[in-house]
């Protein structure tokens, strides 16, 4: 009995011995494990960027990590304060707090303390580019072996684009908040400011604005937000947890003007002969990027904006363009031809007309290239009977301009009279930019059917109005066809077509792709042209006080919008587009004109007004791409377009997803990584700066080498003098020993 009374009490005292020694918070013991863990086999850059938890900070000469705290009643919070924890904001039973590092076991066991949970690092979206690229490593450079930070200090970052706000803090330097990064405004429209010239003599229509006169700016169009979203994506300072890829770098802003929704290729190619010039004024290098895409064009980088671009593009200049938001529409057909084997185009009908569908053609606009050049051909526009596969009626065969009159069309179509009078199929020949004859255009416009039934209540037509394209010669002719606008599309017909001579035909009309739904620009030899992956599919809404989440793409694949062109598609038969980068859920600045301010989807303001927000598509990858390229420029201001397509190309990630069923959509290449590109830019000048043994890395190892080198005058065969020469002065000495100690203590 005395015994079993002993354990009994021994195992009492054990519990309240446990009691007194509860279990730490298990964030805590987390956040203590990991910081064991990594300072012993980690650097410091290597454990911020791999830890779970917001990194820790010196506050008044102390580290101290970000936390909530638990506590039964606010008694508690003098205790706390009395272990040297700065206590934040006080809620019902929580506060937030920074807690001294070396005090968390105490803390986390203090009376009336139930629990204390580590923050977390929550990702933005534009931090999510920054990270998934890997340009925060450039950022810090330091920080991972390279000889400096690079930020794309010296290098112009030209955007052209509407809806600037031209006063937002994302433009704004952050050593200076009052001094604007934007060093040049180009308004295609507005005459009021200085005469914009090229090379000094050559007018450029509208205006310039220079110096204090962007302080009196405000935007260039209001409801517009798009060029304030994809230049603080570029070069935007970085503020609050947002920023953009090249914060450094000075900003040229092309303002052109826009009607029906759309922009002129002139305007662009004025504002990208005024970006060249003005950094030819100032002696440094550029990228420029624009986020247009157009199907319309002859898709071989022989049209006149691509001869500019070319012509524009030499050592330290670059081009950067999206690839168009156009993937998933079958906009696209192709056929090898001979007179004997036709491409045959069926039309679909405009989506709809005053709720009714699939009986009224309205706008219907097609490009039809043929290769190679000077190829002659004849074509027949035909009406088919859906019901029966038959070709009820078509035109002689047609070699030159002919506008078909709906009062032509055999009974089957008439013109829809409540829009207007007039209905037609119009047939042109046209010519490239090197004054081919290659090119039909065809346009269909307010036909309705003349006999159609209703299926649920919707308009279904009878007929439906095609196109067959005959080569002359008997050589073989790829024939290339788009659909240049939305709401139409090339149809398909699964039975048998019987012809007018009666012959019989599976498959007679091409089958429609999204193969080559890469904007027209985007091909040539001298522009990159951007995709866009999900990085995430979550932000957080300011105005409804909530994450929204968005699960209409996958994160870390191609998004569904994201244009491209398959190998052997299209004139140049290139795979595109050339690189990927983030470009869904991606939040960047906004202006305070645009629906911003009335919309649901930003996620923080600044006092002064200026907003974040999320967009999506094409155009927030070509912005990334070329603040990218900003960053490689600063190390190298000599690098040529074909130069960045091969660190690209040589440098890219690609991984499960790069490489799985949708990798067409990625292009040739992959995922952009900012940072193995800027390790090859640097190994290709020849060396880095401070990297003395030569592994790609300026560490502590280096330093043994110098140290060694300078004592002994040992040269090994791993010792690079012209890396050890930091200071590049000519000689290696203390002085290069004392730039490569300051390098490291700064990380």
């Amino acid at each position: 009995m005395k015994k079993k009374l002993t354990f009994i009490l021994l195992l009492l005292s054990f519990c309240l011995n446990l009691s007194a020694q509860r279990l730490l918070p298990i964030t805590v013991e987390q956040y203590l494990d990991e910081r064991s863990y990594s300072d012993r086999f980690m650097s410091k850059a290597e454990a911020r960027e791999s830890s779970r938890f917001f990194p820790s900070r010196i506050i008044d000469g102390c580290e101290m990590v970000d936390a909530f705290i638990a506590i039964e009643n606010e008694s508690v919070i003098s205790l706390l304060q009395a272990h040297g924890v700065n206590v934040n904001c006080i809620f019902d039973d929580f506060l937030t707090a920074q807690v001294p590092v070396d005090r968390l076991v105490e803390i986390s066991r203090l009376h009336g303390v139930i629990d204390v949970e580590i923050s977390q690092k929550l990702s933005l979206c534009t931090d999510t580019t920054l990270s998934v690229t890997h340009v925060n490593q450039i950022l810090d450079g330091l920080d991972y072996g390279l000889p400096q930070n690079y930020d794309g200090s010296g290098v112009i970052v030209g955007i052209i684009d509407i809806g600037f706000d031209y006063q937002h803090r994302a433009f704004r330097s952050n050593d200076d908040p009052s001094r604007s990064r934007i060093v040049r405004v180009y308004s295609t429209t507005d005459r009021t400011g200085h005469q914009a010239n090229y090379n000094n003599n050559i007018k450029l229509p509208g205006s310039v604005f220079m110096g204090d006169e962007i302080y009196d700016l405000t935007t260039d169009q209001r409801e517009q937000t798009h060029g304030t979203h994809t230049s603080s994506i570029a070069a935007g300072s970085h503020v609050g947890g947002y920023g953009g890829m090249a914060p450094g770098a000075d900003i040229v802003m092309c303002a052109v003007s826009v009607l029906s929704g759309s922009m002129s290729a002139v305007e662009v190619a004025n504002c990208v002969r005024y970006i060249d010039s003005y950094a030819d004024s100032v002696g440094q290098p550029c990228v420029i990027s624009i986020s247009v895409s157009t199907p319309n064009g002859q898709h071989d980088g022989k049209d006149y904006l691509s001869k500019i671009i070319n012509k524009t593009m030499g050592p330290g200049r670059a081009f950067v363009i999206s690839a168009g938001n156009n993937a998933g529409r079958k906009s696209y057909a192709h056929h090898l031809s001979t007179p004997d084997s036709p491409l045959n185009l069926l039309f679909k009908y405009k989506n709809s007309i005053g709720g009714d569908s699939s009986y009224y053609y309205s706008g219907v606009i097609a490009d039809i290239w043929m290769r190679p050049e000077s190829t002659n051909f004849y074509y027949k526009v035909h009406v088919v009977d859906l019901k029966t596969g038959t070709i009820v009626w078509e035109t002689d065969q047609l070699a030159a301009k002919r506008t078909i009159d709906s009062s032509e069309l055999g009974g089957y179509y008439r013109c829809y009279e409540s829009e207007d009078t007039v209905g037609y199929v119009k047939c042109t020949t046209a010519y490239s930019s090197d004054g081919k004859s290659y090119r039909l255009g065809i346009s269909i416009h307010n036909l309705v059917s003349s006999e159609y039934s209703l299926v649920n209540g919707v308009k279904k037509s009878r007929y439906a109005l095609g196109l067959s394209i005959y080569p002359r010669k008997t050589t073989p002719c790829e024939i290339d066809a788009w659909i240049c606008n939305s709401g139409s599309g090339f149809g398909t017909f699964n039975g048998a077509v019987t012809t007018m001579d009666g012959s019989s035909k599976l498959g007679f009309y091409a089958a429609s792709s999204d193969s080559c739904s890469i904007g027209t620009y985007a091909v040539g030899d001298s522009t990159i042209s951007a995709g866009a992956y999900a990085a995430r599919n979550s932000y957080y809404s300011m105005p409804q006080h909530r994450i929204v989440y968005d699960n209409s793409e996958t994160v870390g694949d191609i998004a569904s919008f994201s244009s491209y062109q398959v190998a052997g598609a299209g004139p140049t038969g290139e795979a595109l587009p050339t690189i990927c980068a983030p470009g869904f859920c991606v939040v960047a600045a906004g202006s305070k004109y645009s629906y911003y301010a009335r919309s649901s989807n930003f996620t923080c303001m600044e006092a002064d007004g200026s907003y974040w927000g999320v967009m999506s598509g094409t155009s927030m990858s070509a912005p990334t791409v070329a603040g990218i390229i900003a960053l490689w420029m600063q190390a190298n201001p000599n690098l040529s377009v074909a130069e960045i397509k091969d660190i690209l190309a040589q440098t890219a990630i690609r991984d499960s997803y790069t490489m799985g069923p949708k990798h067409d959509h990625f292009g040739p290449n992959g995922k952009i990584d900012a940072m193995a590109g800027m390790r090859m830019v640097l190994d290709r000048i020849g060396f880095i700066s401070g990297d003395i043994n030569g592994d790609g890395f300026v560490d502590i190892g280096d330093l043994v080498r110098l140290i060694d080198y300078l004592l002994n005058k040992n040269a090994q065969a791993d010792f690079s003098q012209k890396a050890a020469d930091i200071n590049n002065d000519g000689y290696i000495n203390i002085d290069d020993l004392t730039i490569l100690i300051d390098n490291l203590f700064q990380k």
